[in-house]
């Protein structure tokens, strides 16, 4: 892009309401929030005890950043299961779409399912992945990728459609091998919709893990936050739950720039 274009982009004036931003809003809601849960237990609007003002909560997780036995036992075997689900749900729902988008019979009898899929309570089937896979680290990646799977699926089978005909095409004309055919142009082609997909795994695959640790798990940060619920140690409840959105913010955050710069370098 030329400097000319570069300047022309930020002489664009983004819309305003009241004097402020889109992102101006967003700042200031944060800071009315924060303000409120800061002050309104102090000033008793709020039992103090349901609910510390945000700065104790504040240290309170900065002392479990600096816990070494909370890293050993509760934080990093939940990023290892996120972590896995999530590469577990990505690889194979790319390959399961380009699959069902490849051969359209198989496609049309798994389509229902897939429409109907998160209407299906995924975690009433834990007592029976519990019986057949134990406790631990296993179900808790297996509940969480069945919940982040679908989602690339189905991104991966839309971007796959709204593939423009004359790249299938061009594709045909090189006679290209089916994984060169894959990789080199539908991929690229498909890629904008698939990390659509990919974000909303990541995501899924955080409440996964969270979720499924309040149930199934004696470690982890979500059993932290539960037993910590049940012993009414709210200063470490709050703790971990400030530490969940931390995480899941910059996780998302860092995944979505990550995305835009491969996209760039895939289309460009």
């Amino acid at each position: 892009m030329s400097a000319a274009h570069r300047s022309a982009n930020r002489s664009v004036q983004r819309p305003r309401r009241l004097g402020l931003t889109p992102r101006g809003w967003i700042v200031s809601l944060i800071i009315l929030v924060l303000a409120y849960l800061e002050f309104a237990p102090r000033l008793g609007w709020i039992d103090s005890f349901s609910l510390p003002p945000f700065s104790e909560i504040l240290v309170h997780a900065g002392k479990l950043l600096v816990d070494g036995p909370f890293w050993a036992t509760d934080l990093f075997p939940t990023l290892l299961a996120m972590g896995l689900s999530f590469v577990i749900a990505s690889l194979l729902g790319v390959i399961i779409g380009l699959i069902l988008w490849r051969f359209p019979p198989l496609r049309r009898v798994v389509d229902p399912w897939l429409t109907v899929y998160y209407a299906i309570p995924i975690f009433a089937v834990y007592p029976m992945i519990v019986v057949l896979a134990g406790v631990g680290l296993v179900p808790i990646v297996f509940l969480a990728t069945l919940l982040a799977i679908v989602a690339v699926i189905t991104a991966t089978i839309d971007g796959l459609d709204s593939t423009p005909p004359m790249v299938l095409k061009l594709s045909d004309s090189l006679q290209l091998s089916p994984i060169a055919r894959t990789v080199k142009i539908l991929l690229p082609s498909a890629v904008e919709q698939i990390n659509v997909g990919l974000r909303l795994a990541l995501s899924f695959s955080i409440i996964g893990v969270l979720a499924s640790e309040f149930i199934l798990s004696t470690h982890g940060l979500g059993h932290f936050i539960s037993n910590a619920s049940e012993h009414f140690n709210m200063g470490n409840m709050y703790g971990g739950i400030l530490l969940v959105l931390i995480f899941a913010f910059g996780l998302n955050m860092a995944f979505s720039a990550l995305l835009r710069k491969r996209t760039r370098r895939i289309q460009g």
